[in-house]
């Protein structure tokens, strides 16, 4: 089911030249951004039941740990506008253009 997303996503990923790797591991989100944050991933994407329901995917900060809700044709380059220092991660998130994102983990 998810994986219908997952395609896209990723085309929509490297459209904007950013290194992207899909962990279908089926590990918990937990363990997953836990190995992430070892290796120095800064943001992080997820696809879960909501971005089924609503469209957008959660994307997250590695140093802060902060979460959004992000719409999915939005997020790539999002990403891409503050890894290239177009806007920076704290202006995103006090923007409040995207809700925060509270982990159930």
């Amino acid at each position: 089911v998810l994986t219908t997303t997952t395609l896209p996503l990723s085309f929509f990923v490297d459209a904007h030249n950013l290194s992207n790797k899909v962990d279908s591991t089926g590990q918990s989100i937990g363990k997953r951004y836990a190995r992430t944050d070892e290796i120095g991933i800064p943001y992080a994407i997820t696809i879960d039941r909501q971005t089924q329901e609503d469209n957008t995917v959660t994307l997250r900060e590695r140093d802060t740990m902060l979460q959004i809700r992000v719409p999915l044709g939005e997020v790539a380059r999002l990403v891409q506008d503050i890894v290239q220092g177009r806007t920076s991660w704290k202006e995103v998130t006090e923007s409040k253009k995207y809700p925060f994102h509270e982990s159930k983990e």
